[in-house]
């Protein structure tokens, strides 16, 4: 199996520390709320696996949560396959089991062994009870394309 180049490792260290580990630290919400998710997204064109944490947050029907996608990536208009993973900010409105999502991020990208940065976006539909196990999302973004993911809340 490939190792990571060395671009890629410090752009996913980056993120890692700066928004993930200060939101762990000082988490709010009730003992009831899913604070963290991992779900399979398969979309068009592409195939990812996701984890997120809910960060920090004050208001009940706005919560933010930090994306970390790994996945690989076919172009529409050429077979080149790339691999790529993501960093996105997201916001969730919404109460209730039905919300709509919007985020935007980077991308980093390896067609060959060249790798790219791109922005990373997606706006979707999610389905997950306040405190239910199962997460359902839908939407459009970059990288992932029209995508359909299926997961769990923990």
């Amino acid at each position: 199996m490939k190792t990571l180049p060395k671009i890629m490792q410090r752009w996913l260290v980056i993120p890692l520390l700066f928004t993930l580990l200060p939101s762990m630290a000082n988490s709010e919400g009730g003992p009831d709320e899913r604070r963290n998710g991992i779900y399979l997204s398969p979309g068009i064109p592409s195939l990812s696996i996701a984890y997120e944490r809910m960060l920090k947050h004050k208001k009940e029907n706005i919560k933010p949560y930090i994306r970390f996608i790994g996945g690989r990536y076919q172009g529409l208009f050429d077979s080149e396959r790339q691999n790529y993973i993501a960093a996105v900010p997201t916001l969730v409105f919404g109460s209730g089991n039905h919300h709509a999502e919007t985020g935007i991020g980077f991308t980093v990208a390896s067609p060959g062994h060249d790798p790219k940065l791109w922005g990373a976006l997606n706006v979707g539909y999610r389905y997950q009870k306040p405190d239910g196990n199962f997460l359902f999302r839908a939407g459009i973004g970059a990288p992932e394309g029209g995508y359909l993911s299926v997961g769990i809340a923990f």
